[in-house]
């Protein structure tokens, strides 16, 4: 195959051009393009295309799960386009998961632990206003997950002044009442709030605003979907600092 495409290729460039009649006259410019150089663009040109044929994808554009179970669920919410996901050594990926994304063509790989450190940069804070039994098992988890995350008090204001207090500050805000916290967390300057169900959602509020708390209602949600949910705020990166747009000042003013 490779023979028949360099032939194709040289047939194309010699198209047209006249061959000297002696070798004396090899290469003179009055016989038009010399017959060398034609051979060796043609080899050049089939083997970049070779060399980008196997040139493996980027991995920073697939997504990392660094959680102990793949579920269904997670699948069900991978972005369209999404051909690799990268999991965590120890990672179960559940066999209807598994289903789902080879029907999509989507391939399952191992990660490293260097790539959770790069794609998790910025400081990461947590507060629980809730008195739901189950996320005492939750507050345990963040708090023994490598000392990634510390625990802040449940009140907004303390929140805010942490989120403020630094660069690339993100915080996790559990409660039953999203929208008000939501509301509330945005008055404060440099703090993007939003209340996220799906991983899904928080890739899209940490890209599209920056948001920098992330609220989670826990009800109707299991231990290991918040922790997940979790994960993909600090798999965004670091927040950056954000200030009120200008026509919001406007408005204000």
């Amino acid at each position: 195959m490779l023979q028949s495409t360099l032939n194709s290729r040289i047939a194309v460039g010699t198209r047209g051009a006249s061959l000297p009649p002696s070798p004396r006259a090899f290469g003179s410019p009055s016989f038009g393009p010399d017959p060398i150089s034609i051979v060796d663009a043609a080899v050049r040109t089939v083997l970049a295309e070779l060399h980008a044929a196997t040139r493996p994808a980027q991995r920073a554009s697939a997504p990392v799960f660094a959680d102990r179970l793949f579920s269904l669920r997670h699948a069900e919410t991978l972005s369209p386009g999404t051909r690799v996901v990268r999991i965590a050594p120890g990672t179960v990926v559940t066999p209807l998961a598994r289903d789902l994304m080879k029907r999509q063509g989507v391939v399952i790989q191992l990660a490293g632990l260097t790539e959770f450190g790069a794609s998790a940069r910025g400081e990461w804070a947590f507060a629980i206003d809730s008195d739901l039994g189950y996320l005492h098992a939750l507050r345990r988890s963040l708090l023994e997950d490598a000392g990634r995350w510390t625990e802040l008090g449940p009140a907004l204001d303390d929140l805010s002044g942490w989120i403020q207090a630094g660069e690339g500050r993100g915080a996790l805000l559990v409660t039953t009442d999203g929208a008000l916290a939501v509301w509330r967390a945005c008055q404060a300057p440099g703090v993007r709030a939003a209340v996220a169900a799906e991983p899904a959602d928080v890739h899209r509020a940490s890209r599209s605003m920056g948001a920098n708390l992330i609220v989670v209602e826990p009800t109707g949600k299991s231990l290991s979907w918040i922790k997940q949910l979790a994960t993909a705020f600090r798999q965004a990166g670091a927040p950056r600092f954000a200030e009120r747009p200008s026509w919001l000042k406007e408005t204000e003013g």
